[in-house]
């Protein structure tokens, strides 16, 4: 992933609320920017993880049906 996917895509999870960041200093002592996961973040990561097993779950049966 390069930066000029992965910024953009942190800043619209922040806008939308999921994400939150913050400064702080690094293991090496340099000023970098972290980044947390909100609770309203918390709750759309386990919707989607919701979603997702569903999926593959789903997709675990018609690709074992086929064997």
């Amino acid at each position: 992933m390069t930066q000029g996917s992965l910024y953009p895509a942190l800043h619209r999870l922040e806008r939308q609320g999921w994400i939150e960041s913050r400064f702080a200093l690094s293991e090496n002592n340099r000023q970098a920017k972290f980044y947390d996961l909100t609770k309203k973040g918390r709750t759309r990561l386990a919707e989607e993880t919701e979603s997702w097993e569903r999926f593959s779950a789903a997709m675990g049966r018609v690709l074992g049906a086929q064997a």
